[in-house]
């Protein structure tokens, strides 16, 4: 009862707010969307994107049950991508 009043609570604030600050507040999230330099975000975005390469050879190459749990991974990392690439352009609009 009380984690649904919380969503809730977050989704009506989302709603009528345009600061994206509450987002940042995640520590690892805003850390990479710190400063003007976005070389972290970049080197953050390209150790999942080779996580994700090893993970897809695992899937054309690997046992079937390895294989699977690999596919899990792929799909993990590649909705975390476009999360963090959502993220990335929501900042951008911001700032204009």
């Amino acid at each position: 009862m009380q984690n649904e009043k919380q969503i809730n609570d977050l989704s009506a604030n989302e709603q009528y707010s345009d600061d994206l600050a509450k987002l940042f507040n995640y520590p690892s999230v805003g850390e990479l969307f710190s400063g003007n330099d976005s070389r972290r975000f970049d080197d953050f975005c390209a150790k999942l994107t080779a996580t994700r390469e090893n993970l897809e050879r695992i899937v054309r190459y690997g046992k079937p049950d390895e294989a699977e749990r690999a596919m899990r991974g792929v799909r993990g990392i590649e909705v975390t991508l476009e999360f963090l690439q959502t993220l990335q352009k929501m900042r951008q609009d911001a700032q204009k």
